[in-house]
């Protein structure tokens, strides 16, 4: 599964916008579009992000960061 995949996952299990995902995380909307639009090339987020995701959402670190867990 890749990083797009798994963040449109979190979206779809939270029932949320992109917006109000990227309001969560004090990101920019766009980011958030260009990170989940991309289903068939590999996207990277810093780790920091995929603490905050976890965190903010409920989901394992490393299942956000890289698809383990």
């Amino acid at each position: 599964m890749t990083l797009a995949e798994r963040l449109n996952h979190i979206i779809k299990e939270q029932n949320i916008t992109k917006r109000d995902f990227a309001k969560r995380l004090g990101v920019s909307e766009n980011y958030i579009y260009i990170l989940t639009g991309n289903l068939n090339k590999q996207q990277n987020i810093s780790p920091s992000l995929a603490k905050l995701i976890a965190l903010e959402f409920g989901y394992d670190e490393n299942w956000v960061l890289n698809g383990d867990g």
